[in-house]
């Protein structure tokens, strides 16, 4: 076997070939098969949007109750 140049060993050191992305993935086989869903790219668009929605959520949370933004903001959100 030839030696690995410099830039190579560089590039084999950000990569661990004993354990990959998809291998640790349990939570997000046992969400795809209990909502039936068929395409990874399905749920990630979906917990992205779930995040992003408690990010909201929690932001709104910090105002007063009376603030009229937030009162606004959440009949918004509940309409959705």
């Amino acid at each position: 076997m030839r030696q690995l140049k410099h830039h190579e060993r560089k590039l084999l050191k950000k990569v661990d070939f004993l354990r990959w992305k998809n291998e640790h993935n349990m939570r997000e086989l046992q969400a795809m098969r209990r909502y039936h869903i068929q395409n990874r790219d399905d749920y990630k668009t979906y917990n992205k949007i779930a995040g992003m929605i408690t990010k909201l959520t929690n932001m709104l949370r910090q105002l007063g109750p009376e603030d009229p933004t937030r009162i606004e903001l959440t009949d918004q959100l509940l309409d959705k």
